[in-house]
This record gives C-alpha cells, structure tokens and sequence, in this order.
C-alpha cells in the first residue's frame, strides 16, 4: 500500500495519504477543503535517510 503525497493548490498544505487497493485520491484538502490538489513525487523513505518527502521543501506550513 503506497503512500501518496498530495499539495492543496489553494492553500500549498501538503499531506500524506495512505492509499489501499480499491480507493479514491482523496476528494478534498484537510486544510481548507479545497478539491484542488496535486499529486507530488515523492522520495523513497529510506532507513536512516532523514526527511526526503516532496512537501519539506515547498510548503509554508511544513510537512504535517
């Protein structure tokens, strides 16, 4: 089950979801509730890699 990372293009919060087999992107931001997301690449985690997520960089919020 993957990990997808998603950025609300209203309101640039980033946010992880845990996708399982048969499940929709989510519909709407946590945030703000904007529909308006961007699906990010992400990094592979890796052990002992630190923080390599898409959202770290970009977003004025921070990762959450």
């Amino acid at each position: 089950m993957p990990i997808y990372e998603y950025e609300c293009e209203k309101c640039a919060y980033c946010f992880e979801k845990l996708v399982f087999v048969g499940d929709d992107i989510p519909a709407e931001c946590p945030e703000c509730r904007s529909m308006e997301l961007k699906k990010l690449i992400s990094v592979a985690g890796l052990i002992g890699a630190g923080t390599g997520n898409a959202c770290s960089s970009i977003s004025p919020k921070g990762f959450s």
